[in-house]
């Protein structure tokens, strides 16, 4: 394509300013609009995610083979001999892809105060390293979180204590079926309330320490039910616990999950979520498809007479069809160009301040299970970015095809006479 060409495409989209400005700004406008929703939506993929295990879950656990999902109180890692916790932990952080690895207990109990009783899920943590993996230590509403100064303390959420009359410095009695099969049960003070939001976390979760809960259920010091894991790139789960299965295999059998398999609804929402941006992306380019066709063919109707003439002159049916696409080509990238500095605003006030979908109120807002809070921030997603720039720019060429083909077939003769 001859620089003299481009400069003739260039000078013809400004013979009609008014018509190239409002296709210009209906691209840009739509270009911007396609940044927010990336940003927007890859904003709310993360928190969802990242809220999803960070609160208890974790992002990656590791098994016995076949404790989960029933959580049998018997198959702990390594069976009824156990494992070197230690040595494990240990095995998991040396993966550099690993922030930060602790272990827990789990078990099922009756809790009794105040003349009343409910059936509550135990976890058992170590409380200086499970808050580096869940982040359920911010959630204290009353009290303090679990702290080696009381061992036999507990944190509760706050749903149940409010079912059973109790509060911070309240006694409680956990009774339970233990390992060996006989009852365990004593006597434990609440030192915490949490909330989180999640109605099944805070009426049912009671939280203490590894080891007060491995006494309570007869469990010797190297059984523990699971590892939770954090990683410094959560989209590196699934690749990480492979790796971790391999390597972990090697000593004793494991069976490592990552958070799409532990939290299948989640992994289907995050799926929705990307269905849905693509479903926005494509309504966008059929917009573009409009106005670029709408204009290219207004552009080469009112330039029949031109058009026949430089034809007649010698332009061949490829050069008119060069000339056309270069036009639309132009008129995408000023658009672009236009539409990416719109949006750079609009991704700056998304990040730094998010949407407030919770209004005045500032209520809680959960999806597919997963508290996002009522602030919707959104995060940079650059593949969604150029995707939709080259999306955009494709759609403009081929929304030219057709008025260059309709001008490549014009007869020479007859534009000519065209007024």
């Amino acid at each position: 394509m001859s620089g003299r060409l481009l400069q003739l495409a260039w000078r013809n989209l400004w013979r009609n300013p008014r018509r190239t400005f409002i296709t210009m700004a209906a691209i840009a406008f739509g270009y911007a609009m396609l940044l927010f929703v990336a940003c927007l939506m890859a904003g709310l993929r993360w928190q969802m995610i990242e809220n999803g295990t960070s609160l208890v879950m974790s992002q990656i656990q590791v098994h016995a083979p076949g404790y989960y999902p029933t959580r049998s109180i018997q198959k702990t890692l390594g069976g009824r001999q156990g494992t070197d916790v230690t040595a494990m932990l240990a095995t998991i952080s040396a993966d550099r892809r690993v922030v930060a690895a602790a272990p827990r207990v789990y078990g099922n109990a009756l809790l009794s105060a105040s003349h009343r009783s409910a059936g509550v899920e135990l976890m058992g943590i170590v409380p200086d390293q499970e808050p580096k993996i869940t982040t359920l230590n911010r959630q204290i509403a009353k009290g303090s979180y679990l702290n080696a100064q009381v061992p036999k303390g507990v944190v509760i959420g706050d749903n149940l204590a409010s079912t059973i009359g109790i509060d911070v410095g309240s006694e409680i009695v956990l009774l339970t079926q233990a390992a060996d099969g006989s009852m365990g049960n004593d006597v434990y003070s609440v030192v915490g309330i949490f909330h989180t939001g999640l109605d099944t976390v805070d009426r049912e979760l009671v939280l203490m320490s590894l080891p007060s809960l491995q006494e309570l259920l007869h469990l010797a010091p190297a059984r523990i039910d699971e590892v939770g894991i954090k990683l410094n790139d959560i989209t590196a789960a699934t690749a990480v616990a492979s790796s971790l299965q391999t390597q972990l295999s090697k000593t004793l059998p494991v069976r490592v999950m990552a958070w799409p398999e532990l939290a299948p609804e989640l992994a289907s929402y995050v799926q929705f979520n990307r269905g849905i941006t693509f479903v926005l992306f494509v309504i966008f380019f059929l917009v573009a498809v409009i106005g670029v066709m709408n204009t290219m063919l207004m552009a080469v109707f009112a330039r029949t007479r031109e058009l026949g003439m430089l034809m007649a002159l010698g332009m061949r049916p490829v050069q008119v069809i060069v000339l056309i696409m270069a036009e639309a080509a132009g008129l995408a990238a000023a658009s672009l160009v236009v539409g990416g500095a719109l949006g750079v605003p609009l991704l700056w006030y998304l990040q730094e301040h998010g949407l407030d979908l919770g209004g005045a109120t500032g209520e809680v807002i959960s999806l597919a299970g997963v508290v996002v809070g009522h602030l919707w921030y959104g995060r940079q997603d650059f593949p969604a970015y150029g995707q939709a720039a080259v999306g955009l720019a494709a759609t403009a060429l081929v929304s030219a095809l057709y008025p260059a083909w309709r001008a490549a077939h014009f007869r020479p003769t007859e534009a000519i006479r065209k007024v």
